[in-house]
């Protein structure tokens, strides 16, 4: 991920609690991933994770910030709309998201349950 961002949450023992990895993507800073360890899930860790990733992106003067996610799991987006995020048309996305999108079908990510781009604009 050339000039991609990782930002890690520190465990208790000095390891990865959790972490957030982003690049830049069409005209975005796009979330490839977003995961906490499950000993330290429910304590605010992934809200702080995409927080400073909000953060860098204004920084850095991103317009939005992206990212894939199922659409009915509770940590997902619903988490992210929390967050500001919103659904994004999916006959509308600029060329870099709707790969993205078609690779995640591709690879079957969609027969696991409903899937939907989401960006918010900084």
């Amino acid at each position: 991920m050339a000039g991609g961002l990782l930002l890690v949450g520190e465990a208790d023992d000095g390891g990865a609690a959790g972490f957030v990895a982003a690049a830049p993507l069409d005209e975005a800073l796009h979330v490839y991933t977003l995961a906490v360890d499950p000993a330290y899930r429910r304590r605010g860790l992934g809200r702080a994770l995409m927080a400073a990733a909000l953060e860098h992106a204004a920084w850095a003067f991103w317009p939005a910030v992206t990212l894939t996610t199922f659409r009915d799991v509770p940590w997902n987006a619903p988490f992210y709309r929390s967050l500001g995020f919103l659904a994004a048309d999916e006959a509308q996305l600029a060329p870099g998201l709707a790969q993205v999108r078609a690779r995640e079908r591709a690879i079957g990510l969609d027969a696991l349950g409903p899937r939907l781009a989401m960006a918010r604009l900084l």
